[in-house]
C-alpha cells in the first residue's frame, strides 16, 4: 500500500521528465523521515527521503526483497559508506532504508555523510543526524502530514471517511475496534534482519514500544513489529479506547523516548464498535463454495479401511510465493494373508500450486512407511508418519524449510488406529535449504533430530534429543504430546504441543510451548527450553469452554493447533479445534482462528467479555467419525481455511472413513 502511493506521487511529480547526465546533488537538510518528512534527524533501519536535484535520469522501483543497492542509473547511496537497500529513486527524490549498523558500536546518535553517486558522478557529503528512533507515519498523500495510512484490522479498510479516497475501501475506525498503523523509525527489534530485507514471516519486535494518541487519548498497544512484507516499515496494532474524539480528522501521534510525530496525521473515528465480528461459516459436502481440493498425480488409497487426504500444513514460500501443502495419505499395507487383517499406516506427502491456490499437483512423499523390527516384542512394525507442521524462513536469500510430525510403529496387520505401540512415539524435526521446483520435499532426506516424553521407556531402542516432560515442573505431568505448531520470533524458533495430562483430566491440559534459540541448520545442536506460563496455562480447559460457546456447547481441550498469518498484516493466528472425549474417542466441534497477542508467553487476544477474540469459525456438521479433522490457512492461498472433512460413506471398505481436504473460502 505505501509503496503503491510512493509510486504514483513519484510518478506524478517527475511527468516522464528524463534528467541530463549531471552530477547529482543533495540538498542541505534533505534527508528526513519518509512518512513524515521532518527534519532533525533519522532512524537506523528506517526509511528515509533523500531530496536534491539530478539523483536519478529517471524514476524507477525496486521490485524484489532484499531491496537492491543499486537501481536505474544510481549506482549507490551510502551512509558512511555503508550502501543503502532502494525502494525508488527519481530525478529529485530518492526513498531508502538506512542501514541498521550504520552507527559505530554503542553509539547512540551521531552526523553520518549521505553520498548519492549515479553514472554521472558523486555528489558531495551531505551530513545528517542519525538518533536511536525518530517515529513516523505514513500518509495517503506520500507528504507528511493528512489523512494517515492506518487500517482496520478487521477488513483493511483505511480509517477515513466512508468514500474519502478514490478506488481504495475507506471507513472511521470505531472505539473499540483494532487499528493497524503503517510507520517507520521505530528504532531496534530484537532480531537480526538483513539491510534491505522483510522478516521472512517471523515477528520481529521492537525493543522500545511506542504509545500511540488518538486526538490526544491514549490506546491500548497490542504490538509494534516490523513489517514481515516490506523493508524498514513498522507496523502498530492498537484498541481504539472508549472516550476517544470522533470526527473525519483526529490526530493520530507516536510517542517514543522523548519523540512525539507532529498532530498534522489524522484518522476518522465513530463511536463504539459494539461486538466483534467473527466470520463464521458452515462446510459441508453441499455447501457452496467449499469443495474438495483435488490433487493431481496423488491418487487416494482404495483399500482398507482408511483413504484420502488429512491433517494439512500450508505455507508459502516467501521468495517464490508457491504454496506448499505437505498432508498425511492414509493408507493399509495389505497382509498378503487371507484373513488376516493388513496394516493402517500413514505416510507424508507434499503438493505444491504456482497460481495462488486455484489448483494443486503431488510433489512426491516426504515420509513413508516401512517395516521394521520391534526390539522390544521381536515382531514387525511399520512405521508410520503423522500430524506434520511446516515452516519457512528466509536467510541469506534462501528460504529454509523447517518441519516437524510425529513417528512410531503400528505392529503389522494390527489394522492400526489405538494399535500403535505408544512407547515408540517421538516428535521428528529438520530443517532444509528450499529450491524454487523442491521447496521443503529436502526435508525427506535432511538429518533430524528427536523429541520425546514421558511414554518414551525404551530410549536405548528409541532415543530422544530431548525429553520434552522433564524441561520443566509445568510440563512433568505431560503423559504425552500431540499436534504441533512451529513459529518464529525474536530469533528463536517456537515449538507448540498439545499437553495430554497423565490421567487424560481435561481441566489439566494445555498447549506447551517451547523454543530454540538461533536455530541453525545442524539441527543435532539445538537446545531446547520450556517457555514458563505460570498459573493461566494457554489453551487451557477455560479457553477451550470459550472457543467452543461458538462453535457447540461441551468442548474440554483445545487441539490440533496451527500457527499462521492473518490476511491482516501483524496479526497472528492460532488455527485450532475444540473438542471433547467420549468413550469413542476425541471429537471435534469444528476449527476457530483465534488471535494471539505473544508468543513468549503465548496469549490469546480476549474481548471485553473475557472471551478469546475469535476472527473466524468453521463447522461441518456433516463431517462423519468424530467430527472433523484440523485445519490449516495460508492468507495468501485462494482455498482459504482448509478443513479436514470426514465421511465414512466414502470410506474404500465398511467401518472407516474417507477425509477430504475443503476449501472454506473463509479468509480470517
Amino acid at each position: 500500500m505505501v509503496l503503491d502511493i510512493w509510486k504514483e506521487v513519484v510518478l506524478a511529480a517527475t511527468l516522464a521528465f528524463t534528467a541530463h547526465a549531471q552530477t547529482p546533488v543533495v540538498n542541505a537538510g534533505g534527508v528526513v523521515n519518509a512518512a513524515s518528512y521532518a527534519i532533525g534527524g533519522v532512524a537506523p533501519g528506517s526509511i528515509v527521503s533523500i531530496f536534491g536535484s539530478n539523483l536519478a535520469n529517471q524514476a524507477a522501483f525496486a521490485s524484489t526483497i532484499p531491496l537492491p543497492n543499486t537501481l536505474g542509473n544510481v549506482v549507490s547511496v551510502t551512509f558512511n559508506n555503508i550502501p543503502a537497500p532502494l525502494h525508488s529513486v527519481s530525478s529529485n527524490q530518492i526513498n531508502a532504508q538506512v542501514p541498521w549498523e550504520v552507527l559505530a558500536d554503542g553509539s547512540a546518535s551521531g552526523a553520518v555523510n549521505v553520498v548519492v553517486t549515479t553514472d554521472a558522478g558523486s555528489s558531495p557529503p551531505q551530513s545528517v543526524q542519525v538518533a536511536a528512533e525518530r517515529p513516523g507515519i505514513f500518509t495517503t498523500s506520500a507528504s507528511g502530514g493528512g489523512q494517515a495510512i492506518a487500517t482496520d484490522n478487521a477488513d483493511g479498510a483505511i480509517a477515513a471517511p466512508t468514500g474519502a479516497i478514490n478506488l481504495l475501501s475507506t471507513h472511521p475506525i470505531q472505539t473499540g475496534g483494532y487499528l493497524i498503523i503503517w510507520c517507520t523509525g521505530l528504532g531496534p527489534v530484537d532480531s537480526d534482519v538483513p539491510d534491505g530485507a522483510n522478516t521472512g514471516g517471523a515477528i520481529v519486535n521492537t525493543l522500545d514500544k511506542p504509545t500511540v494518541l488518538i486526538g490526544g487519548v491514549p490506546a491500548a498497544l497490542v504490538y509494534s513489529v516490523l513489517s514481515p512484507q516490506y523493508a524498514g516499515e513498522y507496523q502498530v496494532a492498537i484498541q481504539v479506547p472508549q472516550g476517544t474524539p470522533t470526527g473525519n480528522a483526529v490526530p493520530l501521534q507516536i510517542q517514543m523516548n522523548g519523540v512525539t510525530t507532529l498532530g498534522n496525521v489524522t484518522i476518522a473515528v465513530a463511536g463504539d464498535a459494539g461486538a466483534f465480528q467473527t466470520l463464521s461459516k458452515t462446510c459441508t459436502l453441499t455447501s457452496p463454495g467449499c469443495t474438495q481440493i483435488n490433487i493431481a498425480n496423488d491418487t487416494t488409497s482404495t483399500t482398507g479401511a482408511f483413504g484420502g487426504y488429512a491433517d494439512a500444513s500450508i505455507r508459502q514460500d516467501p521468495l517464490t510465493g508457491t504454496l506448499w501443502m505437505a498432508y498425511s495419505w492414509p493408507h493399509t499395507i495389505a497382509s498378503n494373508m487371507p484373513g488376516v487383517a493388513g496394516t493402517q499406516v500413514l505416510d507424508t506427502h507434499l503438493a505444491y500450486s504456482r497460481d495462488g491456490g486455484q489448483s494443486w499437483t503431488y510433489q512426491g512423499a516426504l515420509y513413508t512407511s516401512q517395516p521394521v523390527v520391534n526390539p522390544v516384542t521381536g515382531k514387525t512394525d511399520y512405521t508410520a508418519h503423522d500430524v506434520v507442521n511446516l515452516l519457512p524462513q528466509v536467510v541469506n536469500g534462501v528460504t529454509w524449510w523447517y518441519g516437524i510430525h510425529a513417528v512410531y510403529d503400528v505392529p503389522q496387520s494390527s489394522g492400526g488406529g489405538s494399535s500403535l505401540e505408544p512407547y515408540t512415539k517421538r516428535w521428528e524435526i529438520a530443517m532444509t535449504p528450499g529450491g524454487a521446483l523442491t521447496g521443503p520435499m529436502g526435508l525427506s532426506s535432511a538429518s533430524p533430530q528427536y523429541l520425546g516424553q514421558i511414554i518414551n521407556k525404551y530410549p536405548q531402542f528409541w532415543p530422544v534429543a530431548t525429553n520434552l516432560s522433564s524441561l520443566d515442573a509445568e510440563v512433568s505431568n505431560c503423559a504425552g504430546f500431540f499436534e504441533p505448531a512451529l513459529t518464529l520470533s525474536n530469533n528463536s524458533l517456537y515449538l507448540f504441543l498439545d499437553c495430554t495430562p497423565a490421567g487424560s483430566d481435561p481441566s489439566n491440559r494445555f498447549y506447551a510451548v517451547f523454543k530454540t534459540t538461533d536455530p541453525q541448520d545442524n539441527v543435532a545442536n539445538w537446545t531446547w527450553t520450556y517457555v514458563p506460563q505460570g498459573s493461566k496455562k494457554f489453551a487451557d480447559q477455560s479457553d477451550a469452554t470459550s472457543v467452543g460457546g461458538y462453535l457447540s456447547p461441551g468442548a474440554t481441550h483445545i487441539t490440533q493447533m496451527d500457527i499462521a498469518p492473518s490476511k491482516n498484516p501483524g496479526i497472528l493466528l492460532a488455527i485450532m479445534t475444540a473438542a471433547y472425549d467420549d468413550s469413542s474417542g476425541t471429537v471435534s466441534l469444528g476449527c476457530v482462528a483465534a488471535e494471539m497477542t505473544s508468543i513468549d508467553p503465548p496469549k490469546f487476544a480476549y474481548n471485553s467479555q473475557g472471551q478469546v477474540q475469535l476472527d473466524a469459525v468453521l463447522t461441518s456438521p456433516d463431517s462423519e467419525n468424530s467430527g472433523p479433522g484440523s485445519c490449516t490457512y495460508s492468507p495468501y492461498s485462494a482455498t482459504g481455511m482448509i478443513l479436514a472433512h470426514r465421511q465414512s460413506t466414502k470410506a474404500p471398505q465398511n467401518g472407516g472413513f474417507f477425509t477430504f481436504l475443503m476449501q472454506s473460502m473463509l479468509f480470517p
